[in-house]
């Protein structure tokens, strides 16, 4: 046995010995629930407090007013301080009063996080003490006011409630702890064991006392004729807790007292007050300093190095703030350790490596609050090595402490102990993440600065007196300290004066100073073309008189960073000078713009001296035209056929992105004027965008030579504007955000205003590309002609140019969108561009329904499928609870009888009649063809014979409780009726003699009827042909139907309102109907209403 103890590790030897032998380290027992009582009336939440008490006038009971009864909370409670159920609770400290206020809150917080066998129960009585409030304005010794509120009096060391069942410690002082804040007088968490440990304290401190002089022996011999000068109260209660709080003894007062939550909020806040302090005084006493930046980019708000470690007094605010801040930060990691490495929940296996988890992110906290003391100690200008390293300690430390953290304030179950637990553990993660982003977008934003940065060259300067290290923005402050001195550049050792210094722009770079011998430095390229505008700028400034333009150009040879584009340059000038007279920066950039044609001269020259052969466009160029420009001077611009890519296997033109590409004046290649960005512009300026060759040609190449780039050349600018027009390739005249699959559309458009012919092949042509909307997977176009009808119908372009067929049919789509639209609208979300077209252009319903069914949620594509008469049990089954309930709940008739529907398919026979009679009051085609049984082929819907009524042993028709055609009878007047004429493009025609009764029950029929049947909108009668015809055939079925009376009676109002339109069509439909029978009942009826003659 000891031979194999031996063989084993001495390192887990020792370990185990630690382990065994750490006294120090808490080991808490596991808590058991055999000894817990519940409450006999099986009531495990505290009940609500009454307000005021109840009184019962028959016992003579009633309201009364009384003192403050401050006797009431003097002294010490003697019969309610013990626990009942020998678990958790809350007791008074001192005395005090309770509000119903504070029972209804404690109330709903606590009962809020009991768990499963946890109760809680009150241990004093309800608001029974009443207090006064006199009314405003009331004038005093006017008496007591009327009762405001009661409150219940408690004294010293009451137990006010207690927790018990299957509860931890842990989560009892969880739940109780900070209700001990809520209380107007001192409250504390008291539990079976914490109360006698106070009585054997008590009974231990009374045992070994030897000065026996007390308040017992001092009230018993009238010490010092004590009884004169104490009050009654002070004898009675032994002078404890009399004033409403225990006498004090000599070194126990307390000289600053809050909560430790304001205390944590307070240590918290502190780093952020003193930043938002710094910024503010940084802005208001150190504008410029502070924004300046060493590569010249103009700043708005101060960095942070700036704002809190460059200047006073914001140095000295930053400093004492992070040194208060530091303090309670160790003492909140010690403490956090603590907390979880005595988490009764936590695991007992794997103890040791919890252990030292926990210590190790102990010590990074610890690590981290030092680092930021010494980053806030030693500035950046101040020590930059020591402010960087300390930096990168301090980022490190917090983001490596946050995670370990995090993961152990999870692993310990801490977590799990309470719901603050839980929302802990859940700002941890929040603050972990934000400071791991925040962090990673740090290094982000550092390495792209210094990549990018044109002065990424280590231009620092030392003064040659006080031997001060110095930024470049920094020598001229300096220079009022120690005048007529000299400055060296840290890493050239150059010496400057104040008034050269400005002009050492550029220096060794790091990478050139550090890499060794054999480093060869790379060429940047940017870099070089600054460097030649610089040289241009200065160049400029030699040759300027204007005073002001001159210091103008002075002032910009000290930025490294100028744009080279004349918009960006003018906007650079107007924002970071301040500058608001344009034509001084439009002078400005010609300035510059002149020298670099001079420069761009003197290069060419030197280019034709050494190489003898400079030609720009060169002799063996050959333009591949299918037209030449002469030929369609007198047609504008639309298409023009290239052979694109032989002209780029010739070099017939050049890339506008090579050399000059990028709108700068550069020297190491010729400069070419952009002809291509020239003919673009130009046609962006003209009016739609169009403009003929002849016009656009003249235009191009007045802009061509009054650039000044044809220098005397022997190319014909002709010629050149050819071939860049060729190189184009096709042109678009419209806004540039329409498609590219809309440009055969146009060329049809243009091939019809020009030659009168309209290509019919472009209605069913097939899209290169189909239509997607959205990121919809489906397509929703099946052709380039649908494609451009949805464009047209959707945009509301202008469609003037094209056919008027084409016309009719845009217009036409465009209102059946609109009638979609407001069909829709008023009960879900819905956007025309879900609208999927067919290949004739058409409304795809199925292709509109698949789209939906991707874009909405079940609860809106149910109640979209109702109104289109599309509705099944798998839609229904995609639904919750809830909104199934909702649906059942709806307030439209159609929605909540579809829902209905879904439950109980049996009363399909009752609700069918008001769902058509509702549906067609709407307008919805899909939800009428539905309930009436009806299949229709435009609109694709599933009928409810199939989906809803299969369960029906009997036919669908058998259900009926009158023959189906009355019910499309009825949809078709009531659609008539609300105007609804759409509708009527879904309904079969039929014969609706049998249903002018359910309209007109009483016979007499409205004058504003006929109005709609015969002066219906003009728009409807476009787009459906055959609506007047089937409207007059309604007409006339219902002058036969009507009364002779009856009709003379409609007569009469028609000439009385003057509507000649609509009485010369009766009177017309009247003189087609031939050998009307007259009946005698009718006509007795006429004479009597010509006559007035009264009936009886």
């Amino acid at each position: 046995m000891l031979l194999r103890r031996a063989e084993k590790p001495v390192w887990q030897n020792s370990i185990r010995f630690l382990r065994n032998n750490k006294k120090w380290l808490p080991r808490p027992e596991p808590e058991t629930f055999e000894n817990v009582v519940f409450p006999p009336n099986g009531e495990y939440k505290l009940p609500p407090m009454p307000e005021e008490p109840t009184y019962d006038p028959a016992l003579g009971e009633q309201k009364f007013k009384s003192s403050k009864q401050l006797v009431s909370i003097r002294g010490v409670e003697e019969i309610h301080t013990e626990l009942i159920h020998k678990q958790y609770g809350l007791a008074a400290v001192a005395g005090g009063f309770i509000s119903a206020y504070d029972f209804n809150f404690i109330r709903d917080r606590l009962n809020r996080n009991l768990l499963k066998n946890q109760f809680a129960i009150w241990r004093v009585p309800a608001p029974w003490l009443p207090r006064t409030k006199k009314a405003t304005g009331a004038k005093p010794g006017s008496g007591k006011g009327n009762i405001h509120h009661y409150v219940t009096p408690v004294r010293a060391r009451r137990i006010i409630l207690e927790v018990g069942g299957y509860i931890m410690e842990l989560e009892a002082r969880a739940y109780l702890m900070y209700l001990c804040e809520r209380f107007r007088f001192p409250v504390e968490f008291v539990s079976e064991k914490v109360l006698e440990e106070k009585k054997l304290q008590e009974k231990r401190i009374e045992e070994i006392n030897v000065n026996k002089f007390n308040w017992d022996l001092a009230l018993k011999y009238n010490m010092q004729d004590c009884h004169r000068w104490l009050s009654y109260y002070d004898i009675a209660f032994k002078c404890k807790y009399t004033n409403g709080c225990q006498m004090a003894l000599v070194g126990e007062e307390e000289l600053l007292c809050f909560s430790f939550r304001w205390f944590v909020v307070i240590t918290a806040g502190l780093p952020f007050t003193a930043l938002f302090l710094c910024i503010l005084l940084a802005l208001a006493l150190h504008l410029d300093e502070s924004t300046r930046t060493h590569c010249g980019v103009v700043n708005y708000l101060p960095s942070i190095s700036a704002a809190v470690a460059s200047f006073s007094p914001e140095r000295y605010i930053w400093r004492f703030s992070i040194a208060l801040h530091s303090a309670p930060r160790i003492v909140a990691a010690l403490a956090f350790k603590n907390l979880l490495l005595t988490s009764p929940l936590r695991p007992l296996s794997d103890r040791i490596w919890f252990e030292l988890a926990c210590q190790i992110a102990c010590f990074v906290n610890i690590a981290e609050c030092l680092f930021l003391l010494l980053l806030t100690t030693a500035s950046s200008t101040e020590n930059y090595v020591m402010h960087k390293v300390s930096f990168l300690g301090f980022a490190l430390c917090s983001t490596i402490y946050m995670l370990i953290a995090t993961s152990l304030f999870q692993y310990s179950g801490r977590r799990r102990t309470s719901s603050v637990g839980e929302k802990s553990f859940q700002y941890k993660v929040l603050m972990c993440s934000t400071s791991a982003l925040s962090l990673f977008l740090a290094v982000y934003f550092f390495e792209r600065h210094n990549t990018y940065c044109s002065t990424t060259l280590m231009v620092f300067f030392s003064c040659d007196r006080c031997s001060e290290a110095l930024k470049k923005n920094q020598v001229d402050k300096h220079g009022y300290r120690c005048r007529d001195t000299t400055y060296s550049c840290l890493d050239c050792g150059q010496a400057f004066s104040i008034g050269t210094y400005k002009n050492h722009i550029k220096c060794v770079t790091e990478d050139k100073k550090y890499g060794g011998k054999n480093y060869v430095e790379k060429e940047n390229k940017g870099e070089a073309k600054q460097n030649r505008w610089i040289e241009q700028v200065e160049r400029a400034i030699k040759n300027v008189t204007d005073k002001g333009l001159k210091d103008l150009l002075q002032q910009i040879r000290g930025f490294n960073n100028v744009p080279r584009k004349e918009l960006k340059f003018i906007n650079f000038l107007q924002n970071s000078f301040k500058i608001h007279n344009r034509d001084l920066c439009v002078k400005a950039w010609n300035c510059i713009s002149e020298q670099a044609e001079k420069i761009q001269a003197t290069e060419e020259v030197e280019s034709k001296k050494n190489d003898g052969s400079y030609n720009r466009l060169g002799n063996d160029k050959r333009l591949n035209c299918k037209q030449g420009a002469s030929e369609s001077d007198g047609e504008k611009v639309k298409e023009i056929k290239t052979g694109e890519n032989e002209s780029k296997k010739n070099g017939i033109y050049e890339d506008d992105n090579n050399g000059a590409g990028q709108g700068i004046f550069t020297t190491d290649d010729v400069k070419r004027f952009k002809w291509k960005r020239a003919i673009k512009r130009t046609l962006k300026e003209a009016e739609n965008g169009q403009m003929k060759v002849k016009r656009l040609r003249t235009k191009v190449i007045q802009s061509y030579l009054a650039s000044g780039q044809s220098n005397g050349s022997d190319e014909n600018p002709e010629t050149i504007f050819n071939a860049k027009l060729c190189s184009l390739g096709k042109v678009a005249m419209i806004a540039e955000d329409i498609n590219q699959m809309f440009t055969h559309m146009i060329m049809a458009v243009v091939a019809y205003n020009h030659f009168g012919i309209w290509d019919e092949d472009i209605e069913t042509a097939e899209s290169a590309e189909p239509c997607y909307c959205n990121g919809c997977e489906e397509p929703v176009t099946s052709s380039l002609f649908a494609s451009c009808m949805r464009y047209f119908a959707l945009k509301g372009e202008e469609i003037s140019g094209l056919p008027k067929s084409m016309v009719q049919r845009i217009e036409s789509l465009k209102y059946d969108m609109e009638i979609v639209g407001k069909i829709h609208q008023e009960y879900i979300t819905f956007k025309l561009s879900w609208i999927g077209l067919g290949k004739d252009g058409n409304v795809d319903w199925l292709k509109t329904y698949a789209k939906c069914y991707r874009e909405m949620p079940p609860d809106d594509f149910f109640i979209f499928a109702a109104i289109n008469g599309i509705a099944t049990r798998a839609l229904w089954k995609r639904m919750d609870d809830l909104e199934k309930q909702h649906m059942l709940d709806a307030y439209d008739d159609v929605i909540r009888n579809t829902a209905l529907l879904m439950y109980y398919p049996s009363v399909f026979n009752v609700i069918q009649y008001r769902s058509i009679v509702v549906a067609a009051q709407h307008g919805w085609p899909g939800a009428v063809c539905a309930w009436i049984g009806l299949r229709n082929n435009t609109l694709n819907n599933i009928d409810y014979e199939e989906e809803l009524v299969a369960n029906f042993k009997t036919p669908l028709y058998q259900t009926f409780s009158s023959p189906p055609s009355n019910y499309l009878e009825n949809a078709i007047l009531l659609a008539i009726h609300n105007e609804q004429y759409h509708l009527l493009r879904y309904l079969p025609t039929v014969d609706l003699t049998d249903s002018f009764n359910l309209l007109f029950p009483d016979g007499h029929v409205s004058l504003n009827f006929f109005q709609q049947l015969i002066d219906f909108p003009v728009i409807e009668s476009l787009f459906n042909d055959k609506l007047s015809d089937y409207l007059k055939s309604v007409v006339r079925a219902l002058l036969i139907w009507m009364s002779l009376s009856e009709v003379q009676r409609l007569q009469r109002m028609l000439a009385g309102a003057g509507d000649i339109k609509i009485r010369n069509c009766i009177n017309q439909i009247l003189n087609d109907i031939s050998l009307r029978p007259i009946n005698l009942i009718d006509a007795c009826d006429a004479v009597t209403a010509t006559l007035d003659i009264p009936t009886h």
